[in-house]
């Protein structure tokens, strides 16, 4: 009889585990589908069209490489990719130039980079962007990603097409990102052409990227991937407005043919399975209905 009241506790307590997993994964299955929401048509707000701009790159950096290297991470290492910058370039691919060397790139007065903490946080911003726009530098800093993101305005937002509109020029970025994570998955510590890796992304979202390639520290010459880059439509930095970027491949890479790591993720307890996407909680939900068979069975 102990042994049944055992066993009824524990599948009991399993349950509760199973319901809270179920009402977690309804708010985070709401969340998403606001976001995608959000990315299904152009951002809203009113742009400048005689922005100098003719298009996005959108880069995308993975953590693990940017760390393999001078930069000194604190915290953890994210395990996805996540936003380097949002950037207007010019039609020969060259970024076009920050707001305070080239005032005439947009027409109104954008708005200044002191200003975006409050916006951000009233704008209800800051936790997705700590999410998908941290620092590496510090992941649990917010004052060290307020100013990185304070920089990436200085330096690209204020010659956007959203130079007066922070909250749409950051919404776009991390809808551009929320969605790639999503369609997009490579196995991590394996290595790939850098060809695959472009078949693969353009597959995933219908155009062709920019790999941006760099040397592994201590690698004795071993290349990895440091950076995925997507170019989008200027007036339109939405997956509907994606369009293939000038260039396949950056940094040391000179080939196509070249072969990538898409390094693993460490931490001092040790590595992350090798995927590019973890089961979320969501996946949990087959859970309760194996706990209710189980009951059932007792």
């Amino acid at each position: 009889m102990k042994k049944h009241c055992n066993k009824m506790v524990a599948v009991g307590g399993l349950m509760v585990a199973c319901l809270l997993v179920e009402i977690s994964c309804g708010a985070v299955e709401a969340v998403r589908v606001q976001e995608l929401r959000l990315s299904s048509g152009r951002i809203l707000g009113s742009t400048d069209p005689n922005t100098t701009l003719a298009f996005y790159k959108f880069s995308l950096q993975w953590p693990p490489a940017s760390c393999d290297s001078s930069l000194k991470c604190v915290g953890d290492i994210p395990a996805e990719f996540t936003i380097h910058g949002l950037w207007p370039q010019l039609s020969n691919d060259k970024g076009v130039p920050a707001y305070a060397k080239n005032k005439s790139c947009i027409t109104l007065t954008p708005t200044r980079a002191d200003q975006l903490p409050v916006i951000l946080q009233t704008g209800n911003l800051v936790q997705q962007l700590m999410q998908a726009w941290p620092d590496l530098k510090n992941t649990s800093s917010l004052k060290t990603s307020q100013t990185f993101w304070s920089n990436e305005w200085t330096k690209h937002g204020m010659c956007s097409d959203y130079g007066d509109k922070p909250l749409d020029y950051f919404k776009a970025a991390i809808n551009l990102r929320n969605n790639f994570v999503q369609a997009f998955t490579l196995e991590r510590g394996v290595s790939y052409k850098v060809e695959e890796i472009v078949k693969k992304v353009k597959a995933a979202v219908n155009g062709t990227p920019e790999i941006a390639c760099r040397t592994k520290k201590g690698g004795k010459g071993a290349k990895i991937l440091l950076e995925l880059r997507l170019c989008y439509k200027k007036g339109n930095p939405t997956p509907q407005g994606i369009q293939d970027c000038k260039v396949s491949y950056s940094g040391v890479c000179k080939s196509t043919l070249d072969e990538l790591t898409l390094l693993l993720v460490r931490y001092q307890s040790g590595e992350f399975p090798k995927s590019s996407s973890f089961m979320s909680a969501c996946d949990l939900h087959g859970l309760t209905l194996f706990t209710y068979n189980l009951l059932r069975s007792i």
